[in-house]
């Protein structure tokens, strides 16, 4: 990447922001939408006071279109000690299919599963529903960071090699995507302690937003003393 491209940059900043505040937001909604009892019961609640419920998902719907910018200006655009671009455009490949399943998956809620309760259509309600363990929503969202654990894999291993908060931003990368995968294979064989390791996977990419805005800062000082004709320094 070159240094004084400032669009990068910005880039770089702003994905981690959005991302940041997304799923930093994301757990406050889930908290003030939560739910309790059996799937029958839960789902009478959210018929009774549908607003917290679907707020929460249209947040949730974010989540994917953000990491995937995220993803993208981090795979396509940052520099790196070890040069991979075939590995780079196969992860940006995997973020679609990724995006795509996330995304039915959260937008149902408040849409499909929502209507299906007003129109008194419970079991359609039932099979798309998240909080069912064995609903299509719940499958759809576990594919999906499946693809999103290739993506990781392809996109983060040069950041292996690197030194500072991209290494650490690599590593992140491999565990959540390891424990996505074992998640999935664990909804496979029908254990739900496998599969809770996704609650793990999605807190190893909490940072990740954090890390973008910490290297676009430093990205933007190198800038500023490469134009003042100042020695650069490796991130």
């Amino acid at each position: 990447m070159e240094l004084s491209d400032k669009s990068i940059v910005k880039n770089l900043s702003v994905s981690g922001i959005i991302f940041t505040l997304v799923i930093f937001l994301w757990p406050v909604f889930m908290a003030i939408s939560s739910l309790n009892g059996s799937i029958e019961m839960q789902l009478e609640q959210i018929r009774n006071n549908p607003v917290p419920f679907r707020l929460n998902f249209v947040l949730a719907s974010l989540i994917g279109p953000s990491l995937s910018y995220l993803m993208i200006t981090v795979g396509l655009f940052l520099n790196s000690r070890k040069k991979t671009p075939i590995l780079n455009s196969t992860g940006i490949f995997f973020l679609l299919p990724y995006v795509v399943f996330v995304s039915i998956a959260y937008t149902s809620q408040f849409t499909l599963v929502t209507n299906s309760l007003f129109s008194e259509k419970p079991a359609d309600a039932i099979r798309w529903y998240f909080g069912n363990f064995h609903s299509i929503a719940y499958f759809f969202n576990q594919l999906g960071y499946t693809f999103f654990a290739i993506s990781g894999f392809c996109i983060g291993y040069r950041f292996l090699f690197d030194k500072g908060p991209m290494k650490i931003f690599g590593w992140l990368l491999y565990v959540s995507s390891f424990l996505s995968i074992t998640a999935f294979i664990g909804l496979v064989l029908n254990s739900k302690e496998l599969n809770s390791l996704t609650v793990l996977s999605g807190m190893c990419i909490l940072p990740l937003g954090i890390i973008a805005i910490i290297v676009s800062r430093r990205l933007k000082n190198l800038n500023k003393r490469k134009q003042n004709g100042r020695k650069e320094y490796a991130l």
